[in-house]
């Protein structure tokens, strides 16, 4: 495909907040490539201000797949159809489905691209939706990030030879403000490098223990010096006040925030430490160093991607399952991962801050 027949993009990564994240570097690449392409990003609604203000993208088109499944009506019905010619009256060149999904592949046939470019059967995670695309990328054997994943079906769809690998996340004056505002109250907080712990994820089979997180906090007190900022999503502040209170050591919460007051956070951390979730790869795009502990999921293909990052995990005839509970009912391989090990990752990542800089 020649690029002068490349005017519209379309790009479908509707969540979730670490997966919208790992796409970035495709529409930096993409922008870089086709300067005056018009590049449009599909997303699901909650999930947009990660691309808010992204100089690569043109337009966020939003959709609301959970509102539509809880409210089936015909309200709804007229929204999606909208959804659908909205997508055919833009006359989309080229549409890339990064996930792999029969719902992200029927949206790449219904957007009407002549170029509807998805993974390999093998690499699909629901193989059947390989017949929504008509032209796939090679099959990507394990051991490979899915950040470059994402960037070899460009590269091999578009025969472009040149990777961009950087993460635009954008905040507001107003969201910095409010951050600023919250450190200034809580001055010794800052007095010291400040460690940040985010105890959620998405779902059962990635989480570790709130006492194992709380014993971890106060070692890193103890003997690093550290200030302790515990951090939370939707729906996890028990969380974060259960290990408050099973701490020793003065600890302080992270206010509520959104996405992009979060990411404003997350800057004037030292570390962050933290199971496979959103929060983990927000501070990998930023270039914050992470410690993560991985269990079900794959932490080669899907851990912190870039440098100064640890990831703590146990190889088990079971591991990598991928599955939201535990099959066996025991979740073995967070279980058998110790507040040592989390806490000499710790370390180590401050040291070999120390000694690179």
């Amino acid at each position: 495909m020649s690029s002068k027949s490349v005017k519209k993009i379309l790009i479908i990564k509707l969540s979730a907040l670490g997966d919208v994240v790992h796409a970035l570097p495709v529409v930096r690449t993409l922008r870089q490539e086709y300067p005056d392409a018009f590049i449009a990003w599909m997303v699901e609604e909650r999930y947009q201000e990660l691309l808010y203000n992204n100089p690569d993208i043109d337009e966020v088109i939003t959709l609301r797949t959970k509102h539509w499944r809880k409210n089936w009506n015909w309200e709804t019905c007229k929204e999606i159809l909208q959804t659908k010619n909205n997508l055919q009256q833009k006359n989309f060149d080229v549409v890339f489905d990064f996930h792999g999904l029969i719902k992200s592949g029927l949206i790449a046939m219904l957007s009407g691209a002549k170029t509807k470019v998805g993974f390999h059967r093998k690499n699909c995670k629901e193989k059947i939706s390989c017949i929504f695309t008509n032209k796939k990328g090679p099959y990507m054997a394990g051991g490979i990030h899915v950040v470059d994943m994402y960037l070899t079906l460009v590269q091999s769809a578009l025969g472009i030879q040149k990777q961009i690998k950087q993460f635009p996340l954008s905040t507001t004056d107003n969201q910095e403000e409010k951050i600023e505002a919250f450190l200034q109250n809580h001055a010794e907080l800052t007095a010291k490098p400040i460690i940040g712990i985010n105890p959620g994820a998405g779902f059962e089979s990635k989480l570790w223990q709130l006492e194992r997180f709380a014993q971890l906090a106060d070692r890193i007190v103890d003997e690093m010096g550290c200030s302790i900022l515990l951090t939370w999503g939707p729906g996890e502040e028990d969380k974060v006040k259960k290990i408050a209170t099973l701490m020793q050591q003065k600890n302080w919460i992270a206010p509520a925030t959104t996405i992009q007051e979060s990411i404003a956070l997350y800057k004037h951390l030292k570390l962050l430490v933290s199971c496979d979730s959103g929060p983990l790869h927000l501070c990998a795009a930023l270039g914050i160093a992470t410690v993560s502990l991985f269990g079900p999921t794959d932490p080669v293909r899907n851990g912190a991607y870039g440098l100064h990052h640890e990831t703590v995990y146990k190889m088990l005839p079971c591991s990598f399952c991928w599955k939201k509970k535990c099959p066996l009912g025991t979740n073995e391989c967070m279980e058998q991962v110790t507040v040592d090990e989390v806490f000499d990752a710790v370390r180590c990542n401050q040291e070999n801050q120390l000694n690179a800089e």
